[in-house]
């Protein structure tokens, strides 16, 4: 792997990401539920078990969905350095509808938040022509913490010495040169600031690579 295929592996997801938060809603309670007055602490979840709650409300919504894009969002609950977040955005696709839509798995107590447990966001179209590398479920075999445990023996360790609070997110997607499914651990706030970027086989712990843009 080199560094135009991990250019290649954001740019891809930059460009659906783009598409879907102009179509994402304000973070609103979407059930229009009345507020819960049950005491709730914050949960921190690695990407799986989210993933498969997300995976049981997607295909309620679609019989057909399948995610294309998977991230955490690092917060002052969660740094992600351990792989854990208290919040987990998944985005899937119906190509017989034509349709996408975003999923939430959120375990957080602060204020901006998605709502507490999965929530879904409003679907929105992709054109006719668009290509979204989508992939079953099953295909993701290695957890976020077995990332996180890659980056952190290839450098993130020396990070977090500068930077106790260093925020890590991941993102799970298809590399659009190789077809793999493939992690990246993001040590930064965003993929254009970043410290470092470690790449790690989704279908089997199998370290690639750090980048640095």
């Amino acid at each position: 792997m080199n560094m135009a295929k991990v250019f290649a592996f954001f740019s891809l997801l930059s460009a659906f990401l783009l598409l879907s938060c102009a179509s994402e809603p304000a973070k609103t309670n979407p059930t229009g539920a009345k507020e819960t007055t049950e005491k709730r602490e914050v949960s921190l979840s690695t990407a799986r078990p989210c993933m498969n709650r997300m995976t049981v409300m997607a295909l309620r919504w679609q019989s057909d969905a399948l995610p294309y894009h998977l991230e955490s969002e690092p917060n002052t609950e969660a740094t992600g350095q351990d792989g854990r977040s208290t919040i987990w955005r998944a985005n899937f696709a119906s190509a017989s509808r034509g349709l996408a839509k975003i999923f939430v798995c959120s375990g957080s107590l602060l204020k901006n938040s998605p709502p507490y447990g999965v929530s879904g966001n409003r679907e929105f179209p992709y054109s006719t022509g668009t290509i979204i590398l989508t992939f079953p479920p099953s295909n993701l075999a290695v957890d976020s913490d077995i990332v996180a445990k890659f980056a952190q023996e290839h450098g993130g360790k020396d990070l977090i010495k500068k930077n106790a609070q260093q925020p890590v997110f991941y993102e799970l997607g298809i590399d659009p040169k190789s077809k793999k499914l493939l992690w990246a651990a993001v040590y930064g706030t965003s993929e254009k600031d970043n410290q470092g970027i470690a790449m790690v086989d989704a279908t089997q712990p199998r370290f690639l690579g750090v980048f640095r843009r």
